[in-house]
């Protein structure tokens, strides 16, 4: 949901959980964490109280009048452009305010459009194929540079070259379905899609809690005021039936109904229709929420606390979980400690007792049948005694970990 401006820790939060959930490494997310920290330094001292897209731009005035273009001025950038990003609920590839301009002719020109076209009817949403047409447009720019003026003129070794040239390895999977496309649709006389490398993002193991720390964060909310209700009702939503976060903060009273016990929402993510039985612990809460619940025109079920009173965002749950892990006296460690965490949490304590994959699936929402390999990689008990002792290092090895010989 779109803002106008944000309290410095919540986006700083949210913008840390969002890196953690990209996969980014934790020496990137420590750097961020240190520029938003500078950031936010230099709009307090210009009596900025919240992060603002009007404060982010006078800081990079500011600093580009005083310094000039340098590194730390592109790093600044970055930052500001992915805090504005959160402003605006979204997160794009890659930043250029004036649009990046590639040199293409017409003959690419066409191709690009004829495959966004193809996948806007096969049902792509438009910012999937904004990231389409990026990839292509940059590797369609590096084959022209190349000598490949038309799309007949592509060859194999141009392929390569031009691939290591788009730098972002994230868009080499989308060049390789555009190839594929060309040659299916006979606009390209051969399949060049094999002779793209292949890169395969890291796997970041899903963040984990135990039922019994799930336990603990519970009892930590104070559900004396009106802030503890909503907390619990909304990390409720989340722990007991699995909820995305994006879905709970846009839930709404019409999704609840009350005679059947029922929950009925279409998922943020997937577009995609869920019906679930509202357990009796949630629905209390819910009720226990609503008989305070501030009076407002706003159809959102859970609202901020003070007025004007508008629909929480993800940032604002991202917060509320982590101040509730260190009231519980949780040790996180590399965990992550967002709302997803509890999702996780609930997926692996089904696969653990043997609820099938499938029901696991249907249950969270998950509409590509994919997803039952993501569960299978935390079903910790089941693959317990399948691991392997790893054999005792010796030679180079063993001298490179620095294991001295035993005597």
């Amino acid at each position: 949901m779109k803002r106008d401006s944000s309290a410095y820790e919540t986006i700083q939060s949210e913008l840390l959980e969002w890196m953690e959930d990209k996969g980014y490494s934790s020496v990137t997310i420590t750097a961020y964490r240190y520029l938003s920290n500078s950031i936010f330094r230099r709009m307090k001292a210009k009596g900025y109280q919240v992060y603002c897209k009007e404060g982010g731009a006078e800081i990079l005035r500011e600093y580009l009048q005083q310094k000039a273009v340098n590194e730390h001025y592109s790093n600044l950038k970055t930052v500001i452009c992915r805090l504005d990003d959160l402003l605006e609920d979204s997160w794009f590839v890659r930043h250029n305010p004036e649009g990046t301009q590639f040199e293409l002719n017409t003959d690419q020109v066409n191709a690009i459009e004829s495959y966004c076209s193809f996948c806007a009817s096969a049902g792509r949403k438009a910012g999937t194929i904004k990231i389409k047409k990026y990839a292509i447009s940059w590797f369609l720019s590096e084959l022209f540079v190349l000598g490949c003026s038309t799309i007949d003129d592509i060859i194999p070794e141009a392929v390569v070259t031009a691939c290591i040239n788009v730098t972002d390895h994230n868009l080499w999977s989308e060049i390789c379905r555009f190839l594929r496309y060309l040659s299916d649709e006979g606009i390209l006389s051969a399949d060049y899609s094999s002779v793209v490398p292949r890169y395969r993002r890291p796997y970041v193991i899903p963040s984990v809690y135990t039922v019994e720390e799930v336990s603990q964060i519970e009892m930590a909310i104070d559900r004396q005021s009106i802030i503890g209700k909503r907390d619990y009702a909304m990390i409720l939503l989340a722990s007991r039936m699995g909820l995305r976060s994006g879905d709970i903060v846009n839930l709404r009273i019409e999704d609840i109904d009350s005679e059947s016990s029922t929950l009925n929402i279409n998922q943020q993510k997937t577009g995609a229709r869920l019906c679930l039985p509202l357990l009796e612990d949630v629905g209390n809460a819910i009720w226990d929420y609503l008989a305070i619940r501030p009076t407002s025109t706003e159809t959102h079920l859970f609202l901020t606390a003070y007025a004007p009173y508008t629909a929480v965002t993800t940032g604002s749950m991202r917060y509320a979980m982590r101040k509730y892990i260190s009231l519980a006296g949780i040790s996180a460690k590399n965990r992550k400690m967002g709302p997803h965490a509890l999702r996780s949490s609930m997926a692996s304590s089904m696969v653990n007792d043997s609820v099938p994959y499938e029901t696991v699936r249907k249950i969270l929402g998950h509409s590509s049948d994919n997803a039952i390999k993501h569960y299978a990689r935390i079903d910790i008990e089941r693959l317990r005694p399948y691991c392997l002792t790893p054999p005792r290092p010796t030679g180079a090895f063993q001298d490179f970990l620095g294991i001295k010989t035993e005597e």
